[in-house]
C-alpha cells in the first residue's frame, strides 16, 4: 500500500505543481487583464491554443471564464497548500486534496461536457484535459483512502491531544 500511496502522492504532486504554475501565468490570461502579462506569455497562451485546437482557451466562453476565476481565487491557493503539505507531509493533506479533486472533477465535467457535446473535440485537445479527470479520481481517492493512523479526517491533532468525553 505504500508504494501506491508514494505513486499517488507524486501524481498530486506533478499535478498541483502544473495547477499552480498555470493558472497564474497561462489560464488567467482569460480574466485579467492581458497588460500584466509579458508578451511571451500571451504569445504562449496563443501557441497553445492554435497547436491544440483549443477554442476555450482562444475565445473563452463565460462559462470557462467562470472556471479560470474558480481556479484562480479557490484551486490556486489549494495546490500550492497540497505542494506545502506533501513536501513536509503534513497530516491535513489528505484533505486539500480531496478538495482538490472535487474542484478539478466538478470543472472538468463541464468543460468535456462543452466539448464533447458541441463536436469540438479533437483527439490532440481531449489529451490535454483527459488527464485532468484521472489526477482528479486520484486525488479523490487520496482523499478518502488515507491511512487511518495518521489521523482522523479534519483534525490535525493526534489522538492523545484530543479531550476525551466521559
Amino acid at each position: 500500500m505504500g508504494i501506491v500511496s508514494a505513486a499517488a502522492d507524486l501524481v498530486i504532486a506533478v499535478f498541483s505543481l502544473t495547477i499552480a504554475v498555470a493558472a497564474p501565468l497561462i489560464d488567467g490570461q482569460s480574466v485579467l487583464p492581458h497588460g500584466l502579462y509579458p508578451a511571451r506569455l500571451v504569445e504562449l497562451k496563443r501557441w497553445y491554443a492554435a497547436e491544440y485546437g483549443d477554442y476555450l482557451m482562444a475565445r473563452p466562453p463565460g462559462f470557462f471564464r467562470g472556471i479560470v476565476c474558480l481556479e484562480l481565487a479557490f484551486m490556486w491557493p489549494l495546490a500550492v497548500a497540497t505542494l506545502y503539505g506533501l513536501l513536509t507531509r503534513r497530516r491535513w493533506v489528505a484533505t486539500t486534496s480531496l478538495m482538490a479533486g472535487v474542484a478539478t472533477l466538478s470543472s472538468m465535467s463541464a468543460v468535456l461536457g462543452d466539448m464533447l457535446g458541441s463536436g469540438k473535440a479533437t483527439p490532440t485537445l481531449l489529451q490535454m484535459y483527459v488527464p485532468f479527470i484521472v489526477f482528479a479520481v486520484i486525488a479523490i481517492l487520496r482523499g478518502l483512502c488515507s491511512s487511518s493512523e495518521r489521523t482522523t479526517a479534519g483534525s490535525s491533532l493526534g489522538p492523545s491531544a484530543r479531550k476525551k468525553r466521559a
